[in-house]
């Protein structure tokens, strides 16, 4: 897990290599899945293929969008998945250490609550 400078903070997760090695994917191995949350909201980044590692896919979901953060926990690893108000097919990261998914989780949360309980601003009066 990454956590930049308070300037422009984010969190990163990824995919565990060693879970990779368990579910024998090659492409895990060498380009492990990867989910930011900043201040803008929550990308992931996933290549599809190890011999084309510029054929990837790059999905983003404003917070403003965001319904819910689901943390499934499992026996050695967990699963992060991050669904839309609309219902669109959700964030998903599998694989992810225990310690980084629960904190991970638990920002990307406080986040959700800090810009939903910001007010709105006032247009200016003249």
């Amino acid at each position: 897990m990454t956590q930049a400078n308070a300037a422009d903070e984010y969190l990163q997760v990824r995919s565990s290599r060693l879970w990779a090695l368990f579910h024998v994917s090659l492409t895990r191995i060498i380009f492990p899945t990867r989910m930011i949350a900043d201040h803008v909201g929550i990308s992931t980044k996933e290549v599809r293929f190890w011999l084309f590692p510029w054929a990837r896919t790059d999905d983003h979901l404003p917070l403003s969008h965001i319904a819910e953060v689901l943390h499934r926990r499992g026996l050695a690893w967990d699963a992060i998945s991050v669904e839309s108000s609309g219902g669109a097919n959700p964030l998903t990261i599998a694989g992810v250490s225990k310690f980084s998914a629960g904190y991970f989780v638990e920002h990307v949360r406080e986040r959700i609550n800090q810009a939903s309980a910001a007010p709105a601003p006032q247009p200016a009066r003249r």
